[in-house]
């Protein structure tokens, strides 16, 4: 099917009449550049709905989990991370690191550029530059936006014509987005994101002067955990 090219108010004006399929309506209008691949992909969560998912989910995690009680260490993680995000492909985006009170051994990252280490992996990085591989490879999640692809990929395939609400702001607020994806973030990333992530954390740590073998003894250290865990 080929379809005319039309302006955001052209298309929102033919959807409210019921002339285009729903789904054909949002993937017009949710194309979008990968920043770190360059290339054009379907993304059902722009950079501006990002930002506002991860700052209302930040302030679930800090409710729930806890903010770690070491003023000193706090900013010495957010200076690491801060220095890696300004390499990497989003340097604009409201980076914000922390530690969490938390004794499971675990990092993660929300979309818009919230990146939490929990207290429990602290003691398993043995030096600067593994502190840099992890934080980096988070990193390298936002920047790749794997949260937004993973987003996509679950609403096309489970919600379908029902992101029309979501998506179109006459339909339904802007703020009800971060309830409908809040369970997704969490899902486990696939290996070829992983793989992505681990090479994007590689070269943030090694523009910055790290060594980027600290991905690698992180990586290590999560691999022999796992096998004492037996999971």
């Amino acid at each position: 099917m080929i379809v005319p090219q039309m302006d955001p108010f052209t298309l929102r004006r033919v959807a409210g009449a019921g002339l285009l399929p729903a789904v054909l309506i949002v993937s017009l209008a949710a194309c979008a550049t990968n920043p770190v691949t360059g290339q054009r992909e379907l993304s059902l969560m722009s950079e501006a709905q990002e930002i506002q998912i991860g700052k209302e989910m930040d302030v679930q995690v800090r409710q729930e989990m806890g903010a770690y009680d070491d003023p000193a260490l706090q900013r010495y993680v957010q200076e690491v991370g801060q220095r890696l995000a300004r390499s990497s492909e989003r340097p604009n985006l409201p980076w914000q690191f922390a530690v969490v009170d938390v004794p499971a051994v675990n990092a993660f990252a929300l979309p818009g550029g919230y990146i939490y280490l929990t207290r429990g992996i602290l003691p398993f990085l043995d030096d600067e530059a593994e502190l840099a591989g992890v934080l980096g490879h988070e990193i390298g999640h936002v920047a790749a936006r794997h949260s937004a692809q993973q987003y996509t990929r679950a609403t096309t395939t489970g919600i379908g014509l029902t992101l029309l609400s979501i998506f179109v702001p006459e339909a339904r607020p802007f703020q009800g987005i971060a309830e409908t994806a809040f369970s997704v973030m969490f899902l486990q990333y696939g290996r070829d994101d992983e793989l992505q992530a681990d090479q994007l954390g590689v070269g943030y740590a090694a523009q910055n002067g790290w060594d980027p073998s600290g991905v690698a003894g992180m990586l290590n250290t999560l691999a022999r955990l796992d096998e004492a865990s037996g999971s």
